[in-house]
């Protein structure tokens, strides 16, 4: 095809059709092997092969012990922020106030900062309605080898109540829920702060006002203890529901 004047065509299309482009710029020349060399990382040499090194390391009871903590030495345990928390959960050598002063203090709202540590110091363990509300757990999970953390999060509180499980069930399928399926009908108080928790856990928040949470005349320990433990869930993951199984 003829180029025509003033037509702004590129290089590569002068010879009439289009030739693949290559990053390298010499190639098929004396140059290509210079050029390819020059585009390599400096001073390091090419391997031949490789290994991949798996990390099977799991925390023990041992390892975790604060006081081999480095960290923990130099500036004294008072309002210390643990920097390992997440392994020693996973050694069980984490307490629920612990974890909740962890996750409240970023937390803007002094008195439901101060309510909710209040209610983890009284909790000896990770908390669960009744065995029924295990039971419920233990099914929506069944089979399942990872989840995630909002999902099971959503899910603890949406079954804490036979009521609130009943009328929601049908939107929960594994690693998602339908909120928008969901018509609730006659529900007790607690029912609907649950409800909402899970709706504003699932998607991120915690589903109700830091105001509504502080006042213990609009909620009370029990559902907020709730609330306060799918939110553990949702940070720290499934590990959260094993703190305080083995306490004596």
């Amino acid at each position: 095809m003829p180029h025509r004047r003033g037509e702004n065509r590129p290089l590569f299309l002068f010879l009439g059709k289009e030739i693949e482009m290559s990053k390298y710029f010499v190639r098929d020349t004396s140059l290509a092997e210079l050029e390819r060399m020059m585009m390599e990382v400096p001073n390091f040499a090419p391997r031949r092969s490789s290994r991949t090194v798996l990390c099977r390391y799991h925390p023990q009871e041992a390892d975790m012990d604060c006081h081999s903590c480095h960290h923990y030495r130099r500036n004294g345990s008072g309002n210390l922020a643990c920097l390992h928390l997440t392994e020693r959960l996973q050694a069980g050598m984490v307490t629920m106030d612990e974890l909740t002063a962890g996750m409240v203090r970023p937390w803007k709202h002094s008195r439901l900062k101060k309510r909710a540590m209040e209610i983890a110091r009284r909790t000896g363990g990770f908390h669960f309605k009744e065995q029924l509300h295990i039971a419920r757990m233990l099914k929506m999970t069944e089979g399942e080898a990872s989840v995630n953390s909002r999902w099971l999060a959503a899910v603890y509180l949406l079954s804490a109540h036979a009521g609130l499980w009943q009328q929601t069930l049908a939107a929960v399928t594994p690693g998602k829920i339908d909120f928008s399926s969901v018509r609730l009908r006659n529900s007790t108080v607690p029912e609907y702060i649950l409800y909402r928790a899970a709706k504003g856990i699932y998607s991120g928040t915690l589903g109700a006002a830091s105001e509504e949470l502080a006042d213990p005349k609009l909620v009370e320990d029990e559902p907020l203890l709730l609330i306060l433990c799918a939110a553990l869930i949702a940070r720290y993951g499934p590990e959260v529901m094993n703190v305080g199984r083995n306490r004596k």
